[in-house]
């Protein structure tokens, strides 16, 4: 951003030194230190440019304005900021505007002004915009460029003469729809993009850049003046999309300030009918809501000391928040409450409000060498369980990869285990040949391990912890309706072996978790497994993992199975290779911060074997949870031994699992009264639950 030091001395007075020289220097360097770093100042005339780098939370900063705000208050100086208020004629507005894509343009406004001369701007307009590197075109478009310039709200004059329909429609373009900007050449615009259009076509591309038919020259008598707000994201892809950038877009990619869109308005009508005459319709054109809902903050005036190391008295904290726009509001005892000012969205948590005061403070003022009193902070329930998760595979000789979000159409048909809704794909593509947002890990990993056998690596034994993004689906969870996607963190395991080995990985995540292991009471989870039909698993060798949570629906909660040939195949991959897909953010919940270490017991354990009777479709899972469930602490030990099947001993369709059983209390030796009750009450609930018998 290239400042004009006489256009800024427009809104802040700086003191001259005793010389008369102005203080650039100290200019330069206070707003260095305040966070907006110098890249050159060099003579332009009579005036001096400061070239600054604006990062990209500041959008503020790329209008003379903003960084006005930031010198009155880096100096102490009142700020004047000019209060345009033009002179409308008797009749009203005479232009119609629609918005179709509110997604594309939340709110477009328009003003008429009839009867202008187009010429040459005045003398002082052609000095500022030349400091800044702009050349004067006539005073229409020099005018919406100075406004530009001076608060950051890019605008756009149209010829209305060259408006077909009087009226305005903010739209999608149209695939292979063709369009000629001011720059005269033309463009091949498609549907991800947006347009102003009036009857016949296109004569902007929204946010980016006018077109050439209805652009203002020596004829124009009457101007369309439009203000609006963009999606950022859409205007970046379209200027990048077409290698098309211009200010106005660089601008509403970063989110220029919403309360700017009339005030840039009202200043640029008023800049017209001062140098071009003619006469203002009453009122202003408008379609759709302006989004602007600026953050309330508490603040807790001591954090401020606690997070520099240096006390801030209370009212300096006042007077810098104050000073950057931010406005009071009632708060509870022992804190301070602010309003965050529009045109800093980039303000939303206490540590922004703190930030802010240092930076304005000065970094300079803590001290060396001074102590800063620490607080330890507390791992968040989702740090605790991926660190949790990965220190058990990692202790299993696995090692952790990293592989792109961004997936080819090929590799992305694989069917997700979390959604059946379609991918979401990106555009323009992140990645040449890779548009999709993954559903799944699994194939990012296989296609890994196919790349490391390939090259001689025979450890292809690889985990990844990462989100998925699916397609959000009407009536999900509230509160989201903002995003498109939901992203879950999945953890997924590729090893060689059968469907056993990433079976036991996967329950050794869940065990030190401790979901469904081992637990009683009123809060205790169990974990099931059940046979699933997954097309990049092979068929029986495939099983869900499912949550149950009392007063709660069971759930998915994780996947795992032995791959089909078909798999391997399209991966250059031998077998067997089995792997595991978890949602970890559905785990969260069972997870201590600090985890409970109990004493062995000190009393023997009883074995116990019994060989129950079960229906073929019944899983070994059933059983296994119904176990642990009628046995409770006293359960130490459940294992499968043996599946059996006999149709002449136990009948068509039956099988026979051989259980293992270990049984120990902690306070007392088990009496054979005592285990012959437990054992009875694993029968019990094994048959009320999966139609078990003891065979006789």
């Amino acid at each position: 951003m290239i400042i004009s030091y006489r256009w800024l001395s427009d809104y802040v007075r700086l003191e001259a030194a005793a010389d008369g020289t102005p203080p650039i220097d100290e200019l330069v360097h206070r707003l260095l230190m305040s966070g907006l770093n110098h890249e050159a100042t060099w003579g332009v005339g009579s005036d001096t440019a400061i070239e600054i780098e604006v990062t990209s939370n500041r959008p503020d900063c790329l209008g003379h304005i903003g960084v006005a705000r930031e010198t009155a208050l880096l100096f102490s100086r009142p700020l004047h900021l000019p209060d345009p208020r033009p002179a409308e004629g008797p009749a009203a507005v005479g232009v119609a505007v629609a918005i179709e894509t509110p997604e594309i343009c939340p709110f477009y406004s328009a003003r008429v002004i009839r009867g202008v001369r187009v010429g040459p701007s005045p003398a002082w307009l052609v000095d500022r915009l030349a400091t800044v590197g702009v050349e004067s075109v006539n005073n229409i478009v020099d005018v919406t460029n100075f406004v530009m310039f001076e608060c950051g709200q890019p605008l756009h004059a149209f010829d209305l003469a060259k408006i077909r329909g009087n009226s305005i429609r903010i739209r999608r373009a149209r695939s292979g729809e063709r369009f000629q900007a001011i720059n005269h050449r033309e463009y091949l615009l498609n549907d991800s993009m947006g347009v102003i259009a009036d009857a016949s076509g296109p004569v902007a591309l929204a946010g980016v850049m006018g077109g050439a038919e209805s652009e203002i020259g020596p004829e124009t008598v009457d101007v369309l003046l439009e203000s609006a707000q963009f999606a950022p994201l859409v205007v970046r892809a379209a200027a990048r999309g077409l290698a098309l950038p211009s200010a106005s877009s660089y601008r509403f990619e970063r989110g220029p300030d919403p309360a700017a869109v009339e005030w840039a308005s009202r200043r640029a009508a008023a800049l017209i009918l001062d140098m071009a005459g003619g006469v203002l319709e009453q009122g202003t054109a408008t379609a759709g809501t302006l989004a602007c809902a600026p953050a309330s903050i508490d603040l807790r005036p001591q954090r401020v000391g606690e997070v520099l190391g240096v006390d801030v008295p209370q009212e300096r904290q006042r007077l810098i928040l104050v000073g950057l726009g931010c406005v009071a509001e009632a708060a509870p005892a022992g804190r301070t409450r602010w309003l965050a000012p529009t045109w800093r969205r980039d303000i939303s948590r206490e540590i922004d409000l703190v930030e802010e005061i240092a930076r304005i403070q000065g970094y300079d003022s803590v001290p060396e060498g001074h102590a800063i009193s620490v607080r330890p902070v507390e791992p968040s329930a989702r740090e605790r369980t991926l660190r949790t998760a990965t220190a058990v595979l990692v202790s299993a000789g696995m090692c952790e990869a990293m592989t792109r979000s961004v997936v080819s159409e090929a590799l992305e048909a694989t069917v997700s285990p979390w959604s059946t809704a379609a991918c979401l794909v990106v555009s323009p593509a992140l990645v040449r040949g890779a548009d999709r947002l993954r559903r799944t890990l699994l194939p990012s990993l296989l296609e890994a391990r196919g790349g490391n056998m390939a090259v001689g690596a025979p450890h292809g034994d690889l985990f990844e912890v990462a989100h998925a993004y699916l397609a959000r689906v009407a009536g999900g969870p509230a509160g989201h309706e903002h995003s498109p996607a939901e992203e879950p963190l999945l953890l997924a395991l590729v090893t060689g072996g059968d469907f056993s080995e990433a079976k036991g990985r996967a329950e050794a995540v869940l065990r030190r978790l401790r979901v469904g292991w081992n637990q009683s009471g009123p809060a205790a989870s169990s974990i099931l497994y059940r046979p699933v039909a997954l097309d990049i698993f092979a068929s029986g060798r495939g099983a869900e993992i499912v949550l149950h949570r009392p007063d709660r629906e069971p759930e998915r909660v994780g996947v795992v199975g032995e791959f089909a040939p078909a798999a391997l195949q399209r991966f250059d991959l031998v077998g067997p290779v089995s792997g595991a897909e978890i949602r970890l953010d559905r785990l969260e919940f069972a997870v201590a911060a600090e985890p409970k270490v109990q004493r062995p017991s000190d009393y023997p354990a009883v074995q116990r074997d019994l060989n129950l009777v079960v229906d073929q479709a019944v899983p070994w899972g059933e059983i296994a949870a119904a176990v642990r469930d009628a046995a409770g602490e006293l359960l130490e030990d459940c294992r499968l031994v043996q599946v059996w099947e006999d149709a002449e001993r136990l009948g068509a369709g039956r099988k026979s699992f051989v259980i293992a059983l270990r049984l120990r209390s902690t306070t007392g030796t088990l009496s054979s009264d005592a285990t012959r009750g437990v054992v009875e009450q694993i029968v019990a609930a094994c048959g009320a639950r999966c139609g078990a018998a003891l065979r006789g």
